[in-house]
């Protein structure tokens, strides 16, 4: 045999570890998962799903929505509801794995994904309760259900567009993803905030909703962050 096939050689220098991508599979399960909860909800509640994707584009589907089933008790809330907050509890727990590292090596992955994940589920009922404090205090009765409803359309949104972004930032590492889908969140948060306040105009304090917003919407999540700021 020739030479060149026989005695050939490669000088390795050594093997860096470090420069090898390491790909986080526990992630990927929870992607998995994820996937997992979006088909069945597409497969058991496809209509009714696609109505609450597209009402917070279109008074129409909105409409139909209403019409096709009271969603608040349907079956379709909690599942479709699950699939949202474990979408979200994902997507903030990569940020806070990428800016602080050493909480999630505190906890383990799974341990920061399952406080997130509590966190995300308490504060979202304390919200859906506010509305009922907020509707019960300022006369808004007949609003309320649709203000609770609104909330779950514009987090089923965010969850549905969130997840391909999660996806690509799994698949490639590169953190920008995820910052392209800032304009995105403002754009569908912009949408929710005009889908409430068109629910009954002539009965809705401006002066009252900005309180209302800011303090029992967005000011427990200010307060999310500012923790996990001190750690």
């Amino acid at each position: 045999m020739h030479p060149l096939f026989s005695h050939h050689a490669l000088a390795v220098s050594g093997f860096c570890s470090d420069s090898v991508a390491k790909p986080n599979s526990w992630a990927v399960i929870v992607l998995c998962v994820l996937l997992f909860f979006l088909t069945i909800s597409v497969v058991l509640f496809r209509r009714r799903l696609s109505y609450v994707f597209k009402s917070l584009y279109s008074q129409r589907f909105y409409s139909l929505l209403l019409r096709e089933s009271k969603v608040l008790e349907d079956m379709m809330f909690p599942v479709v509801l699950l699939y949202d907050l474990l979408t979200v509890s994902l997507g903030t727990l990569m940020i806070v794995e990428h800016f602080y590292a050493h909480l999630v090596q505190k906890t383990t992955y799974f341990g920061m994904f399952g406080i997130i994940f509590a966190i995300m589920l308490a504060l979202y009922f304390l919200t859906f309760t506010a509305n009922i404090v907020y509707t019960g205090l300022f006369e808004h009765q007949k609003e309320r259900y649709s203000l609770n409803l609104y909330k779950f359309i514009f987090l089923t949104n965010v969850a549905i567009v969130l997840f391909p972004f999660l996806v690509a930032y799994q698949a490639t590492g590169y953190f920008v993803v995820l910052y392209a889908f800032i304009p995105v969140f403002l754009a569908l948060l912009g949408l929710f905030l005009y889908r409430i306040m068109k629910i009954n105009p002539r009965n809705i304090n401006l002066f009252q909703f900005f309180l209302y917003f800011c303090t029992l919407e967005v000011l427990p999540y200010l307060l999310l962050v500012k923790l996990l700021t001190k750690f």
